[in-house]
Formats: structure tokens, C-alpha cells, sequence
């Protein structure tokens, strides 16, 4: 099997667990569990279902307004898991909100001047991959924050930690293999890619079904 048919296996796999996942949220009532992921399941089912059916409509201009809204929601998840957790601390939150909003901005600037002026899609594998380890060390930093201090959180939210950073971590690594091999190797990326999404996904999925 070729690379490209095992993407075309593994991508609707991938757009029925998500399907899974958004209703498991609404079924067990955990979208209050963390409202931007929540938003970032409506937002990849969305975008996924369509590409699925309409390939052909899948240009760069809607790649790259998917993965604004991706990153945004991203840095949005690091902050509401972080405000949760520590606002019943008092003395540790203040400290928290210290520590993320120096990542943040340490983040915010090394994107800035990262990411090249003309951010098209010829661009993307020298900007995408600053801007998604900026959101992937943001949330990671708020899970070691979470260890550290031993702050009890909700199990879905454990889950989210656990499932979507180390795809984000795949997806970086990614992106950096397209950049320095080139658009021509993007149909393997592609297959290690969706096997990493499919994995994290099928994992929230079950997260997201189980009773806590």
C-alpha cells in the first residue's frame, strides 16, 4: 500500500473519531471541562468534514485560515486550564500568572520574529513550527506547573494534556521534515501525521465516553 492510499484510509478514520469525541463532550457534559478545546473539537470536525467531502475545495488560503484558528485556540487552552487549576490558590496562582505571562510573551516574540513578513503557504514550514512549539510549550509548561504543585484537576482535563501535546509534538516535527525535505515528501509526513492524529484523537475519544 502507497502512502497516499493509506492516507485516504487514515484521514476518514480520523474525521469519525472526531465525530466521537464532539459527542462524547455533549453526552457526558465535559465541555465545561475546558470551553476552548472544546471549541477546537467543533472547529477540527468542522474543517475536516468538509476537506473529506470536498477535497477539491481544500486551497491554501483555507489551510491557512484553519491553522489561525488551530493556534488560537491552542494558546487559548493553556490559559483556561491554567486559570482553573490555580484559581482556587491564591499564593500559587498569583505565581502561575507570572510564570505563563512571561511564556506568553517570550512565545508571542520569538513567533514574531520567526515567522517570515510574507506568511504564505510556500512559507508555512518555516513559520508554522515556531508558532505551534510556542502553544505546545505554553500548555506543557501549565501541565508541569499542575504536577509540580499537585493541583487535583478534572480527568478529562488530564486527558487533554496527555493526548493532544504529544500530537502537537508530532505535528511540529512534521512540519520541520517538510521544510527541510521539501513538498515532495509531504505524502509520507501526511501518513505520519494522521497516524499521530488518529491515535490522539481515538485516545480523547475514550476519555471523553468514560464516566469519571
Amino acid at each position: 500500500m502507497d502512502m497516499a492510499a493509506a492516507y485516504r484510509i487514515l484521514a476518514p478514520i480520523g474525521v469519525a473519531l472526531l465525530w466521537v469525541l464532539g459527542c462524547g463532550i455533549l453526552r457526558r457534559g465535559k465541555i465545561r471541562s475546558c470551553w476552548t478545546f472544546s471549541a477546537y473539537v467543533a472547529a477540527a470536525t468542522s474543517f475536516s468534514t468538509y476537506i473529506l467531502l470536498y477535497p477539491e475545495r481544500y486551497t491554501p488560503v483555507l489551510f491557512i485560515i484553519k491553522q489561525g484558528i488551530y493556534d488560537s485556540l491552542l494558546f487559548g487552552m493553556a490559559l483556561e486550564i491554567a486559570y482553573k487549576a490555580f484559581a482556587a490558590f491564591r499564593g500559587v496562582a498569583s505565581r502561575v500568572r507570572g510564570f505563563l505571562g512571561l511564556a506568553v510573551t517570550l512565545s508571542t516574540i520569538c513567533v514574531f520574529f520567526m515567522a517570515p513578513t510574507d506568511s504564505q503557504y510556500e512559507n508555512l514550514g518555516r513559520y508554522q513550527p515556531s508558532i505551534t512549539t510556542a502553544g505546545l510549550w505554553c500548555l506543557t509548561f501549565v501541565a508541569l506547573l499542575i504536577v509540580w504543585y499537585q493541583i487535583p484537576v478534572p480527568a478529562f482535563t488530564r486527558a487533554i494534556m496527555l493526548g493532544y501535546v504529544p500530537y502537537l509534538l508530532v505535528f511540529v516535527v512534521c512540519m520541520d521534515l517538510i521544510e527541510r525535505m521539501g513538498w515532495g515528501f509531504i505524502d509520507n509526513v501526511g501518513v505520519l501525521n494522521a497516524m499521530a492524529y488518529d491515535a490522539s484523537a481515538g485516545y480523547l475519544a475514550y476519555a471523553a465516553w468514560r464516566k469519571d
